[in-house]
């Protein structure tokens, strides 16, 4: 069986950046961490803890645990909405906390107003779970480092169903209606049944994939380490078209309808058209780039983060660099809610952050700049 896949090197690179550097608090991250936008709230993992946040003001509203306490929870690194009464958040724990306890990949369920535990218990797998899962019809799904794909039941956190693949899953899930598209480091991106996790299909790229697809005008788009951007039938997995790029593809595109927009991790950012692929621009920033571009709702901005902790806005138009902001520690995932984008930090003082899309100009910190 063949685990490997072009440029293997860079991906103990990524991760080894990220060991050898400790957050402000002293947490090791492995991970990024992850942040969701609902209804006015903020809700970010920042390794000790799961904050609640005013996207307003930045104000704290809960924190869980209330106090740190890395010896029986955490780090956490993921946040998901399952529905509009519950989150579901994901650590790396050690059990008990012995010197020789193996570490686990956990998943919660807390109550999104007040950050209550839901579920009788925590669900645990032997390896990480690296990105966030998706939910659909009471059921949540999430890929993890030990090569499965896991279901839960949203009521009670209890297994629905496990689908294998070859290797380490690393992919938020897309569901859509009653199909789970989850891709895989053995290359292939699967379709599966939500709630039985039967196979319906499988596509095989050249390489690893590593984010979740989009979904546009009834057409699957996916990145691949092997320099491939692909169009998909969602019907079937059948391929449409693929544009190739200078380097992997490791984020989720980003897409406005008639335009498809993407990053490859040496930081060369392209306009596509999404019917056939042609490339209508291509501008670079600099740094290397692991998250998928985020599109302003009016469709004029387009916010790249870089591994250096830069976070830049473009112009659609032509691809134009109209303001960067530099920042301490790694840009761990972003998300715009109107006229503002917010982003988390790993390996710095300052968290989780808020700009102006338009312009770049800071809005607020969490921690405070001064506090810890």
């Amino acid at each position: 069986m063949n685990r490997r896949f072009p440029l293997l090197w860079l991906v103990p690179i990524v991760l080894v950046i990220l060991l050898l550097g400790g957050c402000a608090s002293g947490v090791h991250a492995t991970n990024w961490t992850t942040i969701v936008l609902h209804d006015g709230t903020l809700y970010a993992a920042d390794l000790e803890q799961v904050r609640a946040l005013d996207a307003e003001t930045g104000q704290e509203t809960w924190a869980f645990p209330a106090q740190p306490d890395l010896r029986q929870y955490g780090p956490f690194y993921t946040v998901t909405l399952l529905d509009d009464e519950t989150l579901l958040v994901t650590s790396y724990e050690r059990p008990g906390g012995g010197f020789f306890a193996r570490s686990v990949g956990v998943l919660r369920a807390l109550q999104r107003g007040s950050g209550q535990e839901v579920w009788p218990q925590p669900f645990a797998a032997a390896g990480e779970f690296v990105a966030p899962g998706a939910a659909g019809d009471s059921i949540f799904v999430i890929g993890n480092s030990d090569g499965n794909v896991y279901a839960l039941r949203i009521a009670d956190g209890m297994l629905a169903w496990t689908f294998p693949t070859r290797n380490r899953v690393w992919a938020t899930p897309l569901v859509v209606s009653d199909t789970v598209y989850i891709a895989s480091l053995d290359h292939h991106l699967y379709a599966l049944d939500l709630h039985r996790g039967a196979l319906r299909w499988q596509f095989k790229a050249g390489g690893a994939m590593a984010d979740r697809p989009l979904m546009l005008n009834d057409v699957l788009y996916i990145g691949s380490f092997d320099h491939n951007l692909y169009a998909l039938r969602p019907a079937d997995g059948s391929e449409i078209w693929r544009f190739t790029g200078a380097n992997w593809f490791w984020g989720t595109p980003a897409g406005d309808g008639g335009r498809l927009y993407a990053a490859d991790v040496n930081g060369n950012v392209y306009a596509l058209d999404a019917a056939t692929g042609t490339e209508i621009w291509r501008s670079r920033v600099n740094g290397m780039v692991r998250l998928g571009p985020a599109l302003s709702a009016d469709g004029k901005r387009l916010l790249v983060a870089s591994e250096n902790g830069t976070l830049f806005g473009l112009d659609t138009a032509d691809g134009f660099v109209l303001w960067q902001q530099a920042g301490q520690g790694q840009i761990g995932s972003m998300v715009i809610g109107g006229e503002r984008v917010y982003i988390t930090r790993i390996n710095a003082p300052q968290r989780v952050q808020s700009f102006y899309v338009e312009t770049g100009r800071p809005i607020w910190s969490y921690p405070p700049e001064g506090e810890k």
